[in-house]
């Protein structure tokens, strides 16, 4: 995170770390058999924290997304894996079992989240690259459903979208203002 100090897992949101609240999220959902984590050197702390909450951890070595990515993929033995950042602190289980269900009604290779543009505008969030899907320009959230075996063979996956409108696949925390904007999104949510 450009102005929070310190590795952003572990970014406090409302008083908990940010990495705590997306995998309570995904230790409550039904559809999720299975929780890893990828983990790099470029996070000890992190990867400290998760061993003493006795998370299945995968190390990978930090060098790039994609390459860490694909070594996390070749230690799961699952054919579908949900692939998450961990920057989106407002995931619910009920989120992600929207997401695994719905992409349960699709064939591609790789299923992803999407959420429309002017939703991350009206919310302060700062775009950064946007697509179009159905005429709609959207961003996509880091949040997908992917068939792992197909994934591994290095060929580009058909891709297919879920546009949701829900203000969690939006939030997504990179700077301190994100993180003022998902706080007060929380509050929000608990007041309800």
């Amino acid at each position: 995170m450009r102005d929070v100090p310190g590795e952003k897992p572990l970014v406090r949101v409302l008083g908990r770390p940010m990495i705590d609240r997306v995998l309570d999220a995904f230790e409550g959902a039904r559809c999720v058999e299975n929780v890893h984590v990828s983990v790099s050197p470029n996070a000890p702390e992190t990867k400290r924290h998760l061993a003493e909450r006795g998370a299945r951890l995968i190390d990978t070595p930090g060098i790039g997304y994609c390459e860490d990515l694909n070594l996390a993929m070749s230690s799961i033995r699952s054919d579908k894996v949900l692939v998450c950042p961990v920057d989106l602190p407002l995931l619910t289980s009920g989120s992600i079992d929207a997401v695994v269900e719905a992409s349960q009604r699709s064939s591609a290779g790789s299923f992803c989240v999407t959420v429309p543009a002017e939703l991350m505008a009206s919310l302060g969030m700062e775009l950064t690259y946007s697509l179009d899907v159905g005429g709609r320009k959207v961003v996509l959230c880091g949040v997908s459903v992917v068939d792992r075996a197909l994934m591994l063979t290095g060929r580009e996956l058909e891709q297919d979208y879920l546009v949701t409108e829900a203000e969690e696949f939006a939030l997504n925390v990179n700077t301190l203002a994100d993180l003022r904007r998902a706080e007060a999104a929380l509050m929000r949510r608990d007041r309800r």
